[in-house]
């Protein structure tokens, strides 16, 4: 997770009670600015993220919970406004370093494999917090529409074609300058 998320809110693995740990956040106007200019939204009109964190066997920490916000991008066929709905759930497993669940890194060259229908490997702990703000951007960011369209915005097919020109080109009228004969006198 980024060290400079906009939406950072470390929670103490060690204040989380056996019960677990719901918590809530919703984005600030400042937050949101900041979310569009560094996504390169139009506008971040709300933004909110609810989490359960548990603690399990080994000291693992379970963070499930849900990203709703309502974005504002620009069309990529027509660069009008393009609403856009995020609802996306989210679901992350942190486990410590020395933990027999802590995923391996690859050998060098090795060929790493990723399968969208399992879930996502373990994180790793890397202090004594867990950043559920940046989890909330990571998921928010990945839920973006990364191609954006208008309802009705289409590419006319003519539009990736190259034209023939025919006599409308000054290129066109020089060729046939150039392919003229010569009188014959």
């Amino acid at each position: 997770m980024s060290q400079t998320a906009v939406l950072s809110r470390p929670v103490a693995v060690a204040r989380i009670p056996a019960t677990g740990l719901d918590m809530e956040i919703i984005a600030g106007e400042d937050e949101r600015a900041a979310l569009a200019a560094a996504y390169d939204l139009r506008d971040v009109k709300t933004v909110s993220a609810s989490f359960t964190l548990r603690v399990g066997e080994k000291g693992a920490v379970a963070v499930s919970g849900r990203v709703v916000a309502e974005i504002v991008q620009t069309c990529i066929v027509s660069l009008a406004p393009v609403d856009q709905r995020i609802d996306e759930p989210l679901l992350a497993l942190f486990v410590a370093p020395d933990s027999p669940d802590a995923p391996k890194p690859p050998k060098p060259g090795a060929e790493v494999v990723i399968h969208a229908d399992q879930p996502e490997p373990p994180q790793i702990l890397t202090g004594p917090a867990i950043d559920v703000g940046a989890l909330a951007e990571e998921y928010f960011v990945l839920a973006i529409d990364p191609y954006p369209r208008a309802p009705g915005a289409i590419l006319l097919a003519d539009a990736a074609r190259p034209r023939d020109h025919g006599g409308d080109s000054p290129f066109a009228a020089l060729a046939g300058l150039a392919n003229r004969q010569p009188p014959k006198g």
